[in-house]
């Protein structure tokens, strides 16, 4: 007669051998890998530095410019960002970044002159540009799938403001506003060096609002879709 052996008997069985194997393998990997020259990703140490190049969009945003006696209403744009970072220590690194971007706006005197300023009397489309370069920390970055965070401060550039059709010059020249933000997102990573992310965040432009402006800093909310490599 046939001995029938129980499902459950078989399945503990198999759970048996399966952690046998694991431990052989674990303690075979790293002289086989070294061996025979197989992949050794998950043992492999963390480039030193990083480059990378991502695109986004930059949410509008209202500046209310007390020197110059202007409302500047910026519209959506998009951005072009690179990065340089330095590991830190598993996951974490630490880089400078440089983005630019030339983003619409509504530019508005709220103080009208009693001439044309510059082709414009109160409220002119205008383009203007944005350059924002800052010093973040970046965790989360591992092989595979992930979560992402970012801490980053800095300077944002409001520059080259004109009129959309003539191209005449309005004020100011340059602003710099001390500017600081939090983000996070998710990665993915095919190697030790290759990375792609999607990340969004907000940064707050500490820029001189006025009597008459709100007390919150002004917000940007960025999306950027990017990637960098190790070296």
């Amino acid at each position: 007669m046939t001995r029938r052996i129980a499902p459950s008997a078989i399945v503990m069985q198999l759970m048996h051998l399966f952690a046998a194997a694991l431990v052989v393998a674990s303690g075979a990997s790293r002289p086989v890998d070294a061996q025979i020259g197989r992949s050794r990703a998950y043992y492999a140490p963390e480039p030193g530095y990083w480059v990378g190049l991502s695109y986004g969009f930059v949410d509008g945003v209202t500046i209310n410019d007390d020197a110059t006696g202007t409302t500047w209403a910026f519209g959506y744009t998009s951005q072009i960002r690179a990065t340089l970072e330095k590991t830190l220590q598993a996951g974490v690194t630490a880089g400078i970044s440089a983005g630019f971007s030339n983003a619409p706006l509504d530019y508005t005197i709220n103080e009208p002159p009693p001439t044309p300023f510059d082709g414009c009397r109160v409220d002119c489309p205008a383009n203007a540009n944005i350059s924002q370069y800052l010093v973040f920390v970046r965790g989360g970055s591992r092989p595979g799938f992930h979560g992402l965070f970012d801490l980053e401060a800095g300077a944002t550039e409001f520059s080259h403001f004109r009129d959309r059709t003539t191209g005449a010059s309005f004020p100011p020249t340059a602003k710099y506003d001390f500017t600081f933000g939090i983000g996070g997102g998710a990665g993915y990573g095919f190697s030790p060096t290759t990375e792609v992310y999607v990340t969004d965040g907000w940064q707050f432009v500490l820029h001189p609002q006025g009597p008459n402006a709100s007390s919150s800093a002004p917000r940007m909310m960025t999306v950027q879709l990017g990637g960098r490599i190790g070296f």
